[in-house]
């Protein structure tokens, strides 16, 4: 591909004209030089596209029907030229060092396939402008599985992936779902390469009431699908990975688990719980097997249900 660049940096949207404008601000002002920017507009109703065009002329604005962002990522990797995809939200930040540090990563590295980058969470801009640059520290790793011990941030928004290793994993899984970044990496579980870059913070996390991580439903259908997707032998590496493969899934269920106890929806919650009982009891994970049933009975008591439980499917 004929001078293709390094990065590809690809930024689905919907109905952020008061966010995305800042995000772009961000890229526009990295150090590192080598790169092209898609914006994949998801059927936005606002003022969006009109605003990209108008302020940011060098940003290829791609519109679709809405069909949620893991759909809105596909489409940009597909017209994608770079030979890294760099995935980046409407609402979050880079820093001025944030493609540089991970173009010399990758490049000391020999080119792992699959890269995270350590977020900063801010609520305002006052909070960013005391972060400073800091001597580059990462992690590699074989692989994602290998990982299997550490919770490592891999965001969808987080990620920076090589753009064949991303085609050939199917991309983001379609539909309006929470956990999209979790099954991808499962897919990628044995792509060649897993590098967490650990300091300096490299992307700025926009924390507001409007992430939709919040929505029980949407990260109900996210826990089913890599419970579904495991049990059909559809994640890579075969019975010698699955302890490696159950321990990530366990990883991302107990605290969905937890979420859903807190929230009422007992039902669910012990369904899940069932489901991670097994992996539990092998790895001693004895406080969450003793404080979810309390917190569940606990709920029930104080709400009246007399055991019934609540739940928001089945």
């Amino acid at each position: 591909m004929a001078d293709a660049p390094f990065f590809t940096v690809i930024i689905p949207t919907y109905n952020r004209e008061n966010t995305i404008g800042e995000t772009l601000d961000s890229v526009a002002g990295q150090t590192f030089r080598d790169f092209e920017t898609i914006v994949v507009d998801d059927g936005s109703s606002d003022g969006t596209v009109e605003f990209i065009q108008k302020e940011f002329p060098w940003v290829q604005v791609v519109k679709q029907e809405n069909a949620g962002p893991g759909v809105a990522r596909n489409r940009g990797a597909e017209i994608a030229r770079g030979e890294y995809l760099a995935f980046l939200d409407s609402d979050d930040l880079w820093f001025p060092w944030t493609l540089q540090n991970c173009h010399r990563a990758l490049c000391d590295l020999n080119k792992p396939s699959y890269l995270t980058l350590q977020p900063f969470g801010f609520e305002s801009q006052d909070e960013i402008k005391k972060v400073a640059e800091s001597t580059l520290e990462y992690r590699l790793f074989d692989d994602y599985f290998a990982t299997h011990q550490q919770w490592i941030c891999h965001g969808s928004g987080a990620s920076l992936i090589q753009r064949n290793v991303f085609l050939e994993a199917g991309g983001f899984p379609c539909g309006k779902i929470n956990g999209e970044d979790a099954d991808l990496a499962m897919r990628l579980g044995t792509a060649t390469g897993f590098l967490h870059i650990v300091s300096p913070p490299m992307l700025a996390y926009r924390q507001h009431s409007q992430n939709v991580s919040h929505d029980l439903l949407k990260s109900q259908a996210g826990v089913d699908l890599m419970l579904s997707r495991e049990k059909k032998g559809e994640y890579p590496g075969g019975s010698i990975r699955a302890r490696e493969r159950n321990e990530i899934i366990s990883r991302h269920i107990r605290p969905f688990a937890i979420d859903c106890a807190r929230k009422g929806q007992f039902k669910l919650a012990i369904r899940y719980y069932r489901a991670l009982f097994q992996e539990s009891i092998q790895h001693g994970r004895w406080k969450f097997l003793l404080g979810l049933p309390v917190m569940a009975f606990a709920g029930l008591l104080k709400s009246g249900l007399s055991g019934t439980g609540k739940g928001v499917s089945g």
